[in-house]
């Protein structure tokens, strides 16, 4: 058992609140078609990944920068014009 509370819910220097809170922003505003949702999601991965390196997790890094990746692409592609079909 953690000592105090406050060590429980701060453990990781906030790194994990604010992942989540990133994320649920980014599922929000993504929802109403928002394309910011992205940048929230690649916010939450950053903090993931400082996260998980401080939990010495490296699948959890890894699969982050992934995210991270693939929010910043979706970011670029939101506006790019569909490929015409001939």
């Amino acid at each position: 058992m953690p000592q105090s509370v406050h060590d429980f819910l701060f453990s990781y220097y906030g790194l994990d609140w604010a992942a989540a809170v990133f994320m649920f922003l980014s599922m929000y505003r993504l929802g109403i078609h928002k394309k910011d949702g992205f940048l929230f999601a690649a916010l939450a991965s950053v903090c993931w990944i400082a996260f998980n390196l401080i939990a010495h997790s490296a699948a959890g890094v890894i699969a982050n920068l992934i995210i991270a990746v693939m929010a910043f692409r979706s970011l670029s592609k939101w506006n790019a014009p569909e490929p015409q079909e001939t």
